[in-house]
Parts: structure tokens; sequence; C-alpha cells
């Protein structure tokens, strides 16, 4: 049978209008506060009960609808917002399409009361599925009210993908907070029943928005943005480097007083934090944009929440700038000068007749389970020279010419023909590192520093004999680890050992789907897993390089990893994660006391990693003050 073209009745239109407009009770609420925006509000009321399906209810005092219009205010593409196509470029409205009203009255018991500003009496008009409204006179305040029930009463496969109470309101509150920073003029209140979750104040001041909404605390801490190029102004606030969030979260960005979502902006404010906060961490920002309408096009989706700019590299330029310049200017380094070695200088250590310019650096070679080095002479050099540094005149220098562990020490004249003894009860470290970074070719620029004293037992202070280096030994540990572990899984599998009595774990549901997923990455890991019962596995075996009590912890940390990621990691990305759970595990930590041997062979090893001025995680290792900066507190003078 020939299939034939038929026109869709005006009712299935506006359900299958209501898939795209209509996606969870969210978009209920963001389209009928954004409609009470343009019509002039001062004050809005949000009521929710449970999830939105229940009750939805926005209330304004805005100038209404007039009683003679209220009929058209559910037809397709019935707006006062526009009149024609070149309106669009142009719009200053947040609503300009027509579907929202329509759309959402065929998908609930949908009610509409309002009075317009010149008019003696209201109106209300009601409306269920495809039944034809009803409209009859009422008296009530100037303004609209509208009550959406039962939603999604009559597509009930709708109903079925939307989550749990607390997760759908906790998206509409997400919203209503959001539209609130777009509109400090405008009072918000939001009621879930009747509780009272946001109010604010509505006296056009920005701060006391951000004050409602993110809390008082966070709001003192954070910096006005105020920059301007052309035609475009960049206002707002934005968090100081070291008030940082794990997730976007925190980040709100408004065109012309409409929230959006955008890449462009997003990226944009991370690249301004550039080098001045951790690696995976987002700053909070409330950021308004003001630019000719004709610049940008909202008209891309029915939710009007992705945006398209016109000059997109130039705009990227503008923002990530000011924002630098703004945090530059605020955040400048401390009065002692303090900044990050980014390059440090190649200066080689000078000789000093003092005993401390003789201690000697450890040789990075790794030390194994029982202490002994894999290359004796330069381990015992160091011994003897550590020991009593006056006993021979030899001092042990680092060169970068090679990355074999075993040819990182020259010999300086004199030379020793014997192998000095090792005083009683010397014992070397163990806890550093258990194999080296091999290094395929020399990192530039180089670590060239020997250590001088720990401060706080977690800052090593070293100089290179022209400025003084603060080292953060943790950081500079996990640096260390990192490049050696990551190596070691992309150059060779790793390992397992089994263990003599399999621990068994339990795991909530999710952690049961993730775990299944990536039992085979897992296994690659080193860890051998073994399905036990209801959410229930025996662990086997774990990773060789890894002690057995590290094994529970690990992977629950791999886990939470992997299901607080929205994508699925690539292998590559997996293994980094690993990477930086092993690192981390097995680094020295803060407040841990170091001797100046395990400060000398710290520092060899940061020496040969490919990046040794961050951690993993993007955090300086390194922070540098000059002698000249020395000289000026001091007020030195040549």
């Amino acid at each position: 049978m020939t299939p034939t073209i038929q026109v869709l009745d005006e009712h299935a239109a506006n359900q299958i209008a209501a898939g795209e407009v209509v996606e969870r009770p969210l978009s209920v609420v963001k389209e009928l506060v954004e409609n009470a925006l343009d019509a002039g509000a001062s004050r809005i009321d949000i009521v929710v009960e449970g999830n939105g399906v229940p009750l939805i209810s926005v209330s304004d005092n805005g100038h209404g609808i007039p009683a003679a219009q209220l009929p058209l205010a559910l037809l397709r593409h019935a707006t006062s917002k526009i009149t024609r196509i070149e309106d669009l470029s142009t719009l200053n409205t947040l609503g300009f399409r027509g579907e929202a009203l329509p759309s959402i009255a065929s998908v609930s018991v949908f009610e509409l009361s309002t009075r317009y500003r010149d008019e003696l009496s209201g109106a209300m008009l009601k409306v269920q599925g495809e039944q034809k409204p009803s409209i009859r006179e009422i008296g009530r305040p100037q303004g609209t009210t509208v009550s959406v029930r039962d939603l999604f009463f009559n597509t009930p496969a709708r109903r079925k993908f939307l989550k749990s109470l607390n997760t759908e309101f906790g998206l509409i509150s997400d919203m209503v907070s959001r539209l609130a920073l777009a509109r400090p003029d405008v009072a918000f209140t939001l009621t879930h029943p009747e509780h009272v979750v946001l109010k604010t104040p509505g006296r056009s001041k920005l701060l006391e928005a951000v004050a409602a909404v993110l809390g008082n605390d966070i709001a003192r801490r954070l910096l006005p943005v105020s920059v301007a190029r052309g035609n475009w102004q960049l206002t707002g606030y934005i968090s100081p480097p070291d008030l940082v969030r794990a997730g976007r979260q925190g980040e709100t960005f408004i065109i012309n007083g409409r929230v959006i979502r955008s890449n462009l902006l997003s990226h944009s404010l991370s690249d301004s934090y550039h080098t001045l906060i951790p690696a995976k961490l987002h700053p909070i920002a409330v950021l308004q944009l003001s630019m000719p309408p004709a610049e940008y096009d909202v008209n891309v989706h029915p939710a009007k929440m992705e945006i398209r700019f016109t000059r997109e590299q130039e705009l990227a330029e503008f923002i990530t700038g000011g924002i630098r310049e703004v945090l530059l200017a605020r955040h400048a380094p401390t009065s002692l000068g303090f900044k990050t070695a980014f390059p440090l200088p190649l200066n080689k250590p000078p000789v000093d007749k003092s005993p401390l310019a003789k201690r000697v650096p450890v040789n990075p070679e790794p030390i194994g389970k029982l202490g002994k080095p894999a290359s004796t002479n330069p381990l015992q050099l160091a011994i003897t020279a550590i020991s009593d540094p006056m006993r021979t005149g030899e001092k042990l220098i680092i060169t970068p010419d090679s990355g074999n562990a075993s040819n990182l020490y020259s010999r300086a004249e004199p030379d020793l023909h014997s192998e000095p003894d090792v005083p009683d009860g010397f014992r070397i470290s163990e806890r550093l590192i258990s194999e080296p970074v091999q290094a395929t070719e020399p990192p530039a620029p180089r670590l060239d520093v020997w250590p001088l004293a720990q401060v706080f037992n977690t800052y090593i202070l070293a100089t290179d004999g022209s400025s003084l280096f603060i080292i953060d030994q943790h950081a500079a540990h996990e640096r260390i680890n990192y490049e050696r572990i990551l190596n070691q899984l992309k150059k060779v599998k790793p390992g397992s050992q089994e263990l003599l009595i399999p621990l068994p774990l339990e795991f909530t549901l999710q952690e049961e789907m993730v775990l299944l997923e990536h039992l085979w990455t897992l296994r690659e890991f080193g860890f051998i897993m073994e399905h036990f019962g209801p959410q229930t596995y025996l662990m086997r075996g774990i990773p060789d390089n890894i002690q057995s009590g590290e094994g529970e912890s690990l992977i629950r940390e791999f886990l939470n990893i992997i299901i607080t990621t929205s994508k699925t990691p690539h292998i590559e990305t997996l293994r980094e994660e690993w990477a930086y759970l092993m690192a981390c595990r097995h680094s020295v930590k803060a407040r841990e006391n170091l001797t100046l041997m395990e400060m000398e062979q710290l520092l060899a090893q940061l020496n040969l990693t490919e990046n040794p001025f961050t951690c993993p995680h993007g955090r300086p290792t390194v922070v540098q003050i000059s002698q000249s900066e020395l000289e000026k507190r001091f007020y030195r003078t040549n």
C-alpha cells in the first residue's frame, strides 16, 4: 500500500513540538519564567511540588495579557515578540518562537489566569489535553499566574525517562538560580512545596543575588570583572585561583540577560586561569556579556540555550585577556616576589668552599627492597661525602648528557682509587622511589639545584647559586612517580600477585555495572576479580607494584573516577587516571621528615622528569625567589 501524505491535526503537532520544547519539568519552569521576565515582572514566585509533575506554578506581577488576546496564547507560533524574520537580528526578549504555551498545554492540565494593566478585571483560561479551552472572567491583581498540573499525563512514555524527585527538582532549582543571577533586578522566590528554597532581594545588585544563590562566604571572596572592547562589555564576578570546583557547575554565562551554555565561553574562562589553578579544576564565575543581538544567534535549538557567535575567535581572546588581566592585577605574586619557575635558570651550581657545597647528590638509580643500589660506586661515594664531607675533595655533579642512571654523575678531581667504607648504622631510605624515570632525551629546562634544608617537614629549600627555590616534596614526588608509572603502563603489562586470603568486596548496583564494563581494564592493571554473589566479588589478585592493604581503596577510587566522568573514558585516559592514583598513593606526604640525602635523591630524580615544574594535577612543584628580589626586601643596593 502506498503511504499517503497527511497534515497532522493541531493537537498531534503540539505534542510533537512539546517533545522538543518540553523535555522535562525543568523546561516548563524555564519557559514560564522567561515569559514572566519578558512581561516586565519585578517579582516572580515559583512553586514546585515533587519533581514538577504534580504541579508547577509561576506567578508574576508583569503587565499581563489582554483578555481579548487570551485565546491566541495557545496557538502555535503566536507571539508578541517578533512580527517578521528580520526582528531576530535585534531581538531583546527571551522568548520569541510562540511554541512554549501550546506545547506545555498539550501535555498537561493547563490553567492561566491574568489581568492586563489597563483592564479592571482578569480572565482565566483552562485546557486539558485535546479538550477545547474554556475562558471566564475573574478578579485578580495585575500580572499572570500559570499552573501546570499532571505533566505528561497523556504521554506516559515521557514520564519513564524522568529521573528521581531530587534530581529533577535539583535541575529546576539550578536553572532558577541562574535566571536569578541573570536578572538581579527581579525578586525570585522558589518554594518546594512549602519550604522556601531560594529568595533573592531583586535590588539590581548582582553581588546580592550571588550571595543568595552561592552563599555569603563565596560572594565575599569573588573578584569583580568589568572590561570592554568596542561594543562588547563583560561584567560580573570570578573566583580567585584558590577558590575552585571540581566541575563547571559554578560557571554561569549570561548574554544580554539570557542564560546560555557555550563551549566557547567555558574554554575562554579556563584559558584565563591557565597555570593559575590545577588541571581539572574550574573557577566559580558569574559573567554577563553585553553585545549587539546581530552578532549572535540563539535560534539554533528549541530550548534557546545553545548559541552561536559571528566572531568567535575575537570574542574568545577578549574574554580570556580581560579575565586574565583581572586575575594578575588582583593576585600578583606576594610581597616576597614568589613566582612559578617557568623557566628556571640553567646555571650550574658554583663551586663553594663551604662544607655544604661538598654534599653529594644521591644516585637516582633505584634502591631495592634490601636497600642495595644497582650501581655501587656512586652511592658509596655519596655516603662518604655526606658522612664526612671534608674527607674527600670530590664533588659529584649532575650531567644531562644521558638518561641512564648509572651515568648521571661525573667526577671532579681528585679521583678516588679505593672505595670508602660505609659508616656503621647508616641506612639509605627506601621510600622515595622503586624505579628510575627513564628520560628518552634530556628534558629542558633543567632543574639544576641542590638542597639546603627542609621547612615545616613539607618544603625543601634549594638553590642554584643565584636563586632560592622552594620545592613541595609531595608534589615533586608525585611528578616522579606519575611519569614512572605511566611509562610502565605503556610499555609493560603489570603483573599480578595473588592474595593468600581472597578479599570479598561489596559494591552498589552502579559500581557493579561499572566494574563489569571495565573488568578487562582492571585485569590489565593486575587486578583479579571473581564474582561471588549478588553485588559481591572476590579480589584474588592485585597489581604487583602495590601493597596488599591498598587493593580495595585503589579499586574503589578507580570506580569512583569512572562514575563521576560523563563520558566513557578511553584506555589511555584510564591509564593516566590510574597513574594519578598510584603516584599519589606512593609519594611522600606533607609533614613527613626527610633527611638531606633523601632530599638530594628526590631532586635528582625530579631533574630527570619531562616536566619537573608541575605535579600531575597541575599544581606547581617549585617556587623561585631570585637573589635580586631578596636584596630588594632587605633594601640592599649595589
